[in-house]
């Protein structure tokens, strides 16, 4: 039986518009066995120059209709490869693969790596309170246009083919967020593993044979974890602001040093976690927005009357908010203004109140680790752990001056 013979034609015609004199766009349309796909070629020509049935500029003694002519010429040598190579790889080539190859973008390798990275990003947008976290998908929005920004000043375009994406990019990437971005190693490292899941994606979908990344270490260095002493929490919680938005601040910021709850849980608590057990002991039973993981944490008194000032519980529905928060940029910002007006020489941000809950409030109480890590809702206890090396750090720093202060030891 024969094979039904494929048919391949390529087509060049303008798309006219009303009373422009800059000329009308350049068009293509691909069409393979009946089915066109079309696209500007991005740039204008006057029609009167224009001989449509030759497909081609009038002006051929003219240097700008030469242009036109040779630009179409090589226009139709691209498309002509990447029907060869497309019906190498594919059982069934379509037009708007042939357009799309042409562009740098496309099916399996001739997409570009922004264009999959766009994919995931609207993948983890349709999944927003379901299995991924608004915070996840700006992280990966924000990388993804990182990326764009690196191939514009390496390249001088907005999006090359996954295929030629190589390990030159991938450290050439990791230097343009620590230069040009102002990164630190951590936060450039973990913006670069969201690029990496794109190319891993690729990797195993078969779009490329090599993942760009190897050879290239995503390892974090470990970083100091900040803290609140004591008496620096008790600055804040005696800390008598003059204006509503600082009061707010400030309370907010104490019910974390005292539930470990970070700024996106703080701020989707819900009245139905406020939860009083049988025998009269009252929790917060949450799940962490980041990782979805449970965190019960008995309710202490100072969160408690943080809670009943912004919040009558017995009017609330189920689903409402107990707190009305602002945006984290703001908050960081005010916790700024309140940590100088109290004298504390640290960078005082939301998220230092976890870190101080994980360290003042309980292991230095005797709190046991797993305790303290299933209260945070880690899904590692490793993760807590790195809170109980800051003590040991810190009990070595305090015996030393003990040492050198109070005892002769040899």
């Amino acid at each position: 039986m024969k094979s039904k013979k494929t048919t391949f034609s390529i087509l060049f015609f303008l798309r006219l518009e009303r009373k422009n004199n800059s000329g009308a766009p350049l068009m293509m349309r691909v069409t393979i066995n009946g089915k066109s796909a079309k696209t500007s070629l991005g740039i204008r020509v006057q029609p009167g120059d224009w001989d449509s049935k030759r497909s081609r500029c009038r002006l051929r003694e003219h240097i700008e209709g030469k242009r036109i002519n040779i630009f179409i010429e090589n226009v139709i040598s691209k498309c002509n490869r990447a029907y060869t190579t497309l019906q190498d790889e594919y059982d069934v080539v379509t037009a708007q693969m042939i357009i799309n190859s042409l562009q740098g973008k496309g099916e399996g390798k001739h997409q570009g790596i922004i264009e999959v990275f766009q994919k995931q990003v609207d993948e983890l947008e349709k999944l927003i309170g379901k299995n991924n976290s608004y915070t996840h998908w700006v992280k990966n929005r924000t990388g993804m246009n990182h990326l764009r920004d690196f191939l514009n000043k390496k390249d001088n375009v907005s999006d090359i083919p996954i295929g030629r994406f190589t390990h030159d990019h991938v450290v050439g990437f990791y230097n343009f967020l620590r230069t040009e971005k102002g990164h630190a190693h951590n936060s450039a490292v973990k913006c670069m593993s969201l690029v990496k899941k794109v190319t891993s994606r690729a990797f195993h979908s078969g779009w490329i044979k090599r993942d760009p990344f190897i050879g290239f270490s995503l390892g974090c260095k470990p970083v100091e974890r900040p803290y609140l002493e004591q008496h620096e929490i008790e600055s804040i919680m005696n800390y008598k602001p003059k204006k509503a938005n600082l009061e707010l601040i400030r309370d907010l910021f104490i019910f974390s040093c005292f539930t470990g709850l970070a700024y996106a849980d703080v701020k989707s608590l819900k009245a139905s976690e406020i939860v009083k057990t049988s025998d009269g002991v009252e929790w917060i039973k949450t799940k962490r927005t980041k990782t979805k993981t449970k965190a019960n944490i008995p309710l202490l008194p100072i969160p408690k009357s943080i809670i009943l000032k912004y919040a009558n519980l017995d009017n609330l529905d189920l689903e409402d908010l107990i707190f009305t928060v602002y945006s984290n940029q703001k908050v960081n910002q005010y916790l700024k203004t309140i940590a100088k007006d109290v004298g504390i020489d640290k960078n005082v941000t939301f998220h230092i109140a976890r870190h101080t809950f994980a360290t003042t409030v309980t292991l230095q109480n005797g709190i046991p680790i797993e305790t303290v890590s299933k209260m945070l809702g880690h899904t590692n206890i490793k993760t807590t752990q790195h809170y109980a090396k800051v003590l040991d750090a810190k009990i070595c720093k305090d015996m030393e001056i003990l040492r050198n202060t109070h005892l002769r030891i040899a």
